[in-house]
């Protein structure tokens, strides 16, 4: 019996050093796993700007986006040598119109969305389930783009659909959650579906031959509008000045680690492999929850942990199998 464990036990480890030599991490792996720990922490920070303090969602989705505003326009406008194939943002309406429902998607709807989640339920529920924007945004892309859609893909998206009834089912069993908990299921959920559709539109507009930059700063300029419209029609635009300023740096804080992660990701994209730089990014779906136990002190029991776990694996495995990201 001793020796057949010693067995496993070295076969494991042979196992283990076999699969550590295929991976091969050069130097855009290493990017992807920076981005994937920068957004970790801005999901973090996120979290931190919003607990306990009744922070206004509008006015914090609005907060975490001004650094990428900013980057957006210096790298989109700002720099002498931009690319010069590159097509206007504004000279197709179909562009235009693409990039301007991304902003409402991802800003306005998607990041209120995650604002709500994160107070009812967490970095521990949130992240794990926006983190599905991947799965979902294989599904539209295959409906409105008619990318191909395999049978990989659905054993994923199966994965990480038992991991959220597993983590569902973990915080059902946290007693020191308020009792409308189950909300952030529901808010991620849509945060997670609003950023897909989102992500779907920005690659119809850069697959024209617009500039990234740019038609990230329309995306993110609609969402400022909107937002801050929102603000002054209902009379909250004065909670600018008096939010907690430690809140609102939280907010601001999480948005600059947000953008660091962006350019990390794009970095990525240009030294490997789509799939493998998207695949080690996604590993951010179980990040976030870990510093979050570690350093905000929120509950983690058996269900939560292997939820996440399969959530995780689930979108990793979506990313690796879409086709035609192999190389």
């Amino acid at each position: 019996m001793e020796t057949s464990s010693r067995s496993s036990r070295l076969w494991l480890v042979a196992e283990m050093k076999h699969w550590v030599r295929r991976l091969r991490l050069g130097q855009g792996e290493f990017w992807a796993l920076a981005g994937a720990f920068f957004y970790s922490l801005s999901n973090v920070f996120t979290g931190v700007a919003v607990r306990g303090t009744g922070l206004n969602y509008q006015l914090g989705t609005s907060l975490r986006a001004l650094p990428t505003l900013v980057v957006g326009l210096a790298m989109g406008w700002g720099r002498r040598n931009r690319p010069t194939k590159t097509l206007s943002p504004v000279a197709d309406g179909r562009i235009l119109a693409a990039l301007i429902t991304s902003g409402l998607f991802t800003f306005t709807i998607g990041g209120s969305l995650m604002f709500a989640a994160m107070r009812y339920g967490g970095v521990l529920v949130t992240t794990p389930l926006t983190g599905t924007q991947v799965i979902w945004s294989a599904v539209i892309a295959a409906l409105l783009l008619r990318q191909p859609f395999n049978g990989r893909m659905v054993l994923g998206m199966l994965t990480s659909l038992v991991g959220v009834v597993l983590l569902t089912i973990g915080r059902s069993n946290d007693l020191a959650l308020p009792p409308t908990w189950w909300l952030a299921v529901p808010y991620a959920l849509g945060s997670a579906l609003s950023w897909a559709s989102s992500g779907v539109l920005i690659s119809y507009a850069m697959q024209r031959g617009v500039d990234r930059f740019q038609a990230l700063t329309v995306s993110v300029l609609t969402g400022a509008i909107t937002l801050n419209g929102y603000l002054l029609a209902t009379g909250d635009i004065g909670l600018y000045l008096t939010t907690p300023r430690a809140t609102m740096a939280a907010a601001i804080i999480a948005g600059v680690l947000g953008m660091a992660a962006l350019v990390s990701l794009t970095t990525a994209l240009s030294l490997t492999t789509v799939a493998s730089a998207n695949a080690l990014n996604s590993l951010q779906v179980g990040l976030a929850p870990l510093i979050a136990w570690l350093l905000l002190g929120e509950g983690m029991n058996t269900w939560i942990a292997l939820g996440i776990l399969l959530i995780m694996g689930g979108v990793i495995v979506v990313q690796i199998a879409k086709p035609g990201e192999a190389g």
